[in-house]
């Protein structure tokens, strides 16, 4: 398994708080996480951050992958509401969590707010989770395009968030063949360009590191008001 990742904070933004974590095990098995935090002050970065401490504690040697991810992100969850009650500054703060185990040819993933994970396979880019948003709940019923939800005015506004008082997880498993690539992203990447335009990338024929190049590189040309990261991983 081949990874790649990488962060920036933008163009507009003077701190970034978005946070990700990439943890191997001897058994090959790999985790992907990514946060995406917000609240005021430095409230975004600390919520983001307990985020991928809680994903880290993760034990690779257990036989319930899913449930140990959706249990670290209810540890996430209390931790950061406990923060919030006990420091004023903390007040409103929450993240974003995607995160995903993969283990031989099987990709258990949990996700909370509007990061993205991605599968792409033999051309075709396929979007896993739902943004818990009301654009992506509009799309999720069909009611309005990918495009559409790109730019909808709404698209920033959390329906979900951990942290949030409506804090609810979706899981679920991932089947993977050899030459599958996952993405996981936060939406400073995701919003910045088509659905189509991130799947030319993924299919240009270079390396991992070149194509999360070009996808930051557009990212920042595209808009770059906004933090951009983004894990990239071949089975």
């Amino acid at each position: 398994m081949l990874i790649e990742s990488g962060t920036h904070t933008g163009l507009v933004r003077s701190n970034n708080e978005d946070r990700f974590l990439v943890k191997t095990f001897s058994d090959d098995s790999a985790l992907l996480a990514l946060a995406d935090g917000m609240g005021g002050h430095v409230a975004g970065e600390v919520a983001a951050q307990v985020a991928m401490e809680a994903m880290e504690r993760l034990d690779a040697a257990s036989n319930h992958p899913l449930k140990n991810l959706v249990r670290a992100v209810f540890d996430a969850n209390k931790t950061i509401v406990d923060s919030s009650r006990l420091d004023p500054s903390m007040k409103g703060m929450g993240t974003t969590v995607t995160s995903v185990f993969i283990s031989g040819r099987t990709g258990f993933w949990v996700h909370v707010g509007d990061s993205r994970l991605y599968h792409f396979r033999q051309g075709v880019l396929h979007q896993v989770t739902t943004d818990h948003t009301i654009p992506g709940s509009l799309l999720k019923k069909g009611k309005i395009s990918s495009e559409m939800a790109r730019v909808h005015p709404y698209g920033s506004m959390l329906l979900k968030c951990v942290g949030c008082p409506n804090f609810e997880p979706e899981e679920g498993t991932l089947s993977l063949d050899s030459g599958d690539l996952l993405m996981l992203s936060s939406d400073g990447l995701h919003d910045s360009m088509p659905h189509s335009e991130i799947e030319s990338v993924l299919a240009l024929n270079i390396g991992l590191r070149e194509k999360l190049g070009i996808l930051i590189e557009r990212s920042l040309k595209s808009s770059g008001n906004d933090n951009i990261t983004a894990v990239l991983a071949r089975i």
